[in-house]
């Protein structure tokens, strides 16, 4: 079904979403009590299978924060951060340079899994504006693993829908005082009962 989403619908998505990441940059700002600047250069439609290789390596540990949505739209919400990102913002936040994501000690898993929070909140926040549906998030939560088996859980349920892609939202993320930019994926997973109604909501 997301494949018939053309140029139009996926710039009204990219605009929903530079909607949501502006609010969310408004709230890290606050949080960090640093400038914060998000931007989404790009929304596509990809195979769902193609996703670990959007990273350096298929097999990457990657940090995932997920949220379910429910209501009158269903499905999930998830943000991705390959490691050197998750290095860099734990850096910022912390001064204490880690070496193992997998090892994260309690503040800085929490402040990851509010800056999931925050970030898919916002998106979710804006699209529930943009479709006129009510949608509820559920309370995020951090998964730190393969990209592979990240996304081998996603598309089980939905190669039992009939659905091989997915909807990216790419994001770009600058904060005060680090010289790099750092790179999130928001991965949007609606049910298909959903996708139908998002669709709609398109012009579609």
């Amino acid at each position: 079904m997301l494949e018939k989403l053309g140029e139009k619908q996926l710039d009204a998505i990219k605009e929903v979403g530079n909607i949501g990441t502006g609010n969310a940059a408004t709230a890290l700002s606050m949080m960090l009590d640093k400038k914060v600047d998000i931007s989404v250069p790009q929304v596509k439609v990809i195979p769902i299978s193609k996703i670990p290789f959007l990273f350096d390596e298929p097999e990457e540990v990657v940090c995932a924060v997920k949220m379910g949505l429910r209501e009158e739209m269903t499905g999930e919400i998830l943000l991705i951060f390959e490691a050197q990102t998750v290095k860099i913002i734990a850096k910022a936040l912390t001064g204490i340079e880690i070496s193992d994501i997998t090892v994260l000690d309690d503040f800085t898993s929490s402040m990851l899994k509010e800056i999931g929070n925050i970030m898919c909140g916002s998106y979710v926040t804006s699209l529930a504006a943009f479709t006129n549906l009510f949608i509820n998030p559920e309370p995020p939560e951090l998964t730190t693993d393969m990209i592979s088996a990240i996304m081998s859980e996603i598309s089980i349920p939905m190669a039992m829908a009939g659905e091989e892609n997915i909807m990216l939202i790419e994001t770009k993320i600058q904060i005060e005082g680090v010289d790099e930019e750092l790179t999130g994926y928001l991965l949007l997973v609606p049910s298909v009962e959903s996708l139908d109604k998002l669709l709609r909501a398109l012009g579609m």
